[in-house]
């Protein structure tokens, strides 16, 4: 076992880990493609320009229209707090609209990232299951052994469980340490998106005198 291991590299402690190295495999695959999507996403979809945004916040008030031409979430959440202070200015008003909408798109923001937590909990908890399996079969293949096969068994039986257990750990680290950064990431957009949204619409009260006053 320990030459084919030696030949093999990577391929053979896999073949070693037995059954339970399968699952924690497809379990791997699908935390790699949750970790590349939300990278892609958090860092190209829902990045914006704060001061832009604000500059076009400005440019829009000064010229006498609620109206931001963006179709990014800022934008979206920026322009229902428009509309509701075209209907009725009223603070409330206001920050009811601006709530709902950041509900209706701060969830695009954060899905799928706690998946992550999931899945290493998955991987660990599956390669927990493979040493377990591992260790059984080869305490009961031994018992039952002849003396000169007793050794062999349990050099098989560990060497499953062994690395059916690393492996299970390098899909769990790698996931939750992702977690931690695109949860940091997603929680810095939110963050910018609050600031830049509280700046527009102040910027909009103090200046509502360019729009027209129907209070």
């Amino acid at each position: 076992m320990e030459e084919i291991n030696t030949s093999l590299g990577l391929f053979g402690h896999y073949k070693a880990g037995g059954t339970f190295m399968h699952p924690i495999l497809i379990i791997g695959i699908i935390a790699l493609m949750i970790i590349v999507e939300r990278f892609f996403t958090l860092y190209s979809k829902f990045k914006f320009n704060k001061e832009q945004v604000l500059s076009e916040v400005r440019n829009a008030i000064f010229a006498g229209r609620l109206q931001l031409m963006g179709s990014t979430i800022v934008h979206q959440i920026i322009q229902a707090g428009f509309q509701a202070f075209d209907r009725s200015k009223s603070d409330s008003e206001i920050q009811i609209a601006i709530d709902a909408a950041a509900s209706k798109y701060f969830p695009t923001i954060e899905k799928r990232t706690s998946y992550l937590t999931m899945l290493a909990n998955i991987a660990t908890l599956t390669g927990l299951l493979g040493t377990i399996s591992g260790l059984i079969t080869s305490f009961a293949g031994a018992s039952q052994a002849d003396p000169a096969d007793k050794a062999t068994m349990l050099a098989s039986g560990i060497s499953e469980a062994m690395n059916c257990t690393a492996f299970g750990l390098c899909i769990a680290i790698p996931a939750l340490l992702a977690f931690a950064f695109l949860q940091g990431r997603t929680q810095r957009i939110i963050d910018d998106i609050n600031e830049v949204v509280l700046e527009a619409m102040n910027f909009v009260i103090s200046h509502k005198s360019k729009l027209g006053d129907k209070s």
